[in-house]
């Protein structure tokens, strides 16, 4: 076998760069004095640079895909963060509000309790007004006054024909604006019998009436116990329910799972995707 079938068998080596120096000499000496041998190099060489243009292309083409993707991830990652603090946020905000509901949940009971006794104390006022007028007629007011002078101002009976037929529900204590005190049969103060004339009260949560057995007993409370009177009123027709008063943490307790699945969930993707990439 002569050098040009040696350098030829080694020529694709060579252009790898797999021959070892001494071969590399005995190549390079050969082309360098052996034209067509030159001529083979450069064709093989051309050939080589072409298949690596296109490995080079592919190589390019399969990696596109990945540095989207890896753009993709970086975006998600930063999304998840956002969202990890978001999640803290709402835990945070959802503690706060479960407190808050706690200590509305107490206020409202006590706020119930309070409306309660009030309401037993107006039941009775009344009770113990027909008790002693059915015993001791009108003077039978006198004991009621000054048993709760502390509470009420005035307190009178009328006969029910003396007055506008109340409706039907007066049977319990009521607020109403006051019954003219002129048509009352007596009116006491303090236990004191009163015979001027009286200015009623324009506050209607501040009187109260009750009918029974054809006469009606009407009191309005002292100026200093209205706040009471009117702390009760707003607790029975305004106060909102327990359900009302969790509304908001319930709403932040759903936001802050939901918020912590989705992070989770987005978290789990990144670990794939990353996994991926790489």
């Amino acid at each position: 076998m002569n050098n040009c079938e040696i350098v030829k068998d080694l020529l694709p080596m060579y252009i790898d760069g797999l021959c070892s120096e001494t071969s590399n000499k005995l190549v390079e000496q050969h082309l360098s004095t052996c034209t067509q041998c030159k001529q083979i190099y450069e064709q093989m060489l051309n050939e080589f640079e072409v298949e690596q243009i296109g490995l080079n292309t592919i190589a390019i083409q399969q990696k596109q895909p990945f540095e989207k993707l890896n753009h993709i991830f970086k975006s998600y990652r930063g999304f998840s963060k956002m969202l990890e603090w978001l999640t803290v946020l709402a835990v945070v905000i959802m503690i706060i509000l479960i407190g808050k509901g706690f200590i509305d949940t107490q206020g409202l009971a006590a706020n119930i309790k309070h409306q309660e006794n009030i309401e037993q104390e107006q039941q009775n006022i009344m009770n113990a007004a027909f008790e002693n007028f059915a015993t001791d007629g009108a003077s039978g007011l006198e004991k009621v006054s000054t048993d709760y002078q502390n509470r009420i101002k005035y307190i009178a009976v009328f006969n029910t024909a003396d007055v506008e037929p109340l409706a039907k529900d007066y049977d319990k204590p009521k607020a109403i604006y006051p019954l003219p005190y002129e048509r009352a049969k007596v009116i006491y103060e303090s236990g004191q019998l009163i015979t001027d004339n009286i200015t009623p009260s324009d506050y209607d949560i501040g009187t109260m009436v009750m009918e029974k057995d054809g006469y009606i007993v009407q009191f309005e409370y002292a100026r200093h116990y209205l706040h009471e009177v009117e702390r009760a009123f707003q607790t029975k027709h305004y106060s909102p329910t327990t359900l009302q008063l969790w509304i908001p943490a319930l709403i932040a307790m759903i936001v802050s799972l939901c918020s912590f699945f989705l992070y989770r969930k987005i978290k789990d993707t990144n670990r794939k995707v990353q996994k991926l990439i790489s």
